[in-house]
């Protein structure tokens, strides 16, 4: 009997079920089928149809990326594809068990007779999906405004910079007595022969060494954190930044905030050996690479940041 008033507890948790009445919840637990997960056990694969909502009560879930790494892990009590029962998307990962689980697994057909059989529950359930769907449309707003917001700034800059260069390059015509295509394609052969400039920044010296070595195809700088980086871009501003994550005085995700609402136009890879890649998710990182890095997995990762559009 406590393991069952516990089980119903979770389901009250649910945020599609907020609200229910006790009887209500009741009536959505009597449709529950548990379900036990080993470990490496599939509980929904990408691309399939949403017919089931699955509540974590013990264990450990992974969403799962396309070549089978753990982008999130899922904890009790989580839901998974909660809104998909009504939105009849389909499943936007493969969800797998990382730890040995067990889910409460509700079918979406038994869920809508249920609902179809008592209006009071229905309004509220569709009240909550109504309340759901606008805080993610809220959300997705405010990120899209950021993304729009830090664009135009660096489109600005851009178009800041290239006025700059116009004007330098009409000068510079003039006094010489060339003309300005004649001086465009000098300049335009000069920067071809250049390296990219990269700015490492990591407070530990022997990292910054390795990559200086392991870069030598590029123009390597460094910093031992991010206030001397900050300093460094303000002078010179480099075509990448790798930044490791802890450090004094200011870290990597302080130093990509600040690039963010400064330089958004600068790519910034971030490199560690005591966080997840998940931690840093949202910080304003095109990619992550953990301590000890493969180099050539990491020169990889570098070149798609510098070809990448602006």
């Amino acid at each position: 009997m406590d393991k069952a008033k516990a089980l119903v507890q979770s389901l009250r948790k649910i945020p599609v079920l907020k609200g229910l009445s006790p009887t209500h919840i009741q009536k959505v637990f009597a449709i529950c089928e548990a379900k036990n997960l080993a470990v490496g056990e599939v509980l929904c694969l990408k691309e399939d149809e949403s017919n089931q909502m699955f509540v974590l009560i013990a264990g450990e879930l992974g969403i799962m990326s396309d070549d089978n790494s753990v982008l999130a892990a899922l904890t009790p009590i989580t839901t998974v594809g909660e809104m998909g029962m009504f939105t009849r998307q389909k499943r936007s990962a493969t969800v797998t068990a990382i730890k040995q689980s067990r889910v409460l697994v509700v079918d979406r057909v038994s869920f809508e007779v249920l609902l179809r059989a008592d209006e009071d529950m229905r309004v509220r359930v569709y009240q909550n999906v109504i309340e759901i769907l606008s805080e993610k449309i809220m959300s997705d707003n405010v990120r899209t405004r950021d993304h729009l917001s830090n664009r135009i700034l660096g489109e600005k800059e851009v178009r800041s910079l290239r006025r700059m260069l116009n004007l330098a390059v009409a000068s510079l015509a003039e006094k010489s007595g060339t003309s300005s295509e004649e001086v465009f394609d000098d300049l335009g052969k000069r920067a071809d022969e250049l390296p990219m400039h990269i700015l490492v920044v990591d407070d530990e010296e022997d990292i910054r060494k390795l990559l200086k070595v392991s870069l030598e195809e590029y123009r390597v700088t460094d910093a031992s954190d991010g206030e001397e980086a900050l300093n460094y871009i303000r002078a010179e501003r480099p075509d990448l930044i790798v930044t490791d994550i802890k450090m004094p005085n200011m870290d990597g995700l302080g130093l990509a905030n600040q690039l963010l609402k400064d330089y958004p136009h600068i790519p910034i890879i971030a490199l560690s050996g005591n966080v997840e890649e998940d931690e840093v998710k949202g910080h304003n990182f095109v990619g992550f690479m953990e301590k000890p890095m493969r180099i050539e997995a990491f020169k990889e990762m570098i070149e798609a940041a510098l070809q990448r559009d602006v």
